[in-house]
């Protein structure tokens, strides 16, 4: 900054030193908002993990209730009250009087649909 003035010098910032500043706090706030938008896109991954393991437990309890004969497979449909998620139920015998039970839970990401699943076994005892 030139100083020139009633003793030679003048008071101020050059043009120059204004637009540096200007740029540095640019590039401070740029990074600053894609941090905070990436930390939101993680919670928001967070959640939908959360809500997917709670859905497909309650599903799993839900078949572990049901008698050993009425444990079938259950196709892939939208989860009621939850329009991001679907739910669907894969039934396998593995052995006589024993069945494989998978719940699997979807939800849509940028990337794809992401799953969650959940194997249990029942038995005809």
């Amino acid at each position: 900054m030139k100083n020139i003035g009633a003793r030679g010098f003048t008071r101020g910032f050059t043009l120059i030193e204004v637009l540096i500043v200007i740029a540095l706090f640019s590039a401070a706030a740029v990074s600053l908002l894609q941090m905070f938008s990436i930390s939101l896109y993680g919670g928001a991954e967070n959640e939908n993990t959360i809500v997917t393991t709670a859905l497909a437990q309650e599903k799993m309890e839900e078949l572990r209730n049901k008698p050993y004969a009425s444990v079938s497979a259950e196709a892939r449909a939208q989860v009621p009250d939850y329009t991001f998620f679907d739910r669907e139920v894969l039934v396998t015998t593995p052995i006589s009087n024993l069945k494989q039970v998978t719940v699997n839970v979807y939800w849509k990401e940028r990337s794809g649909d992401v799953k969650i699943s959940l194997v249990t076994y029942v038995s005809d005892i």
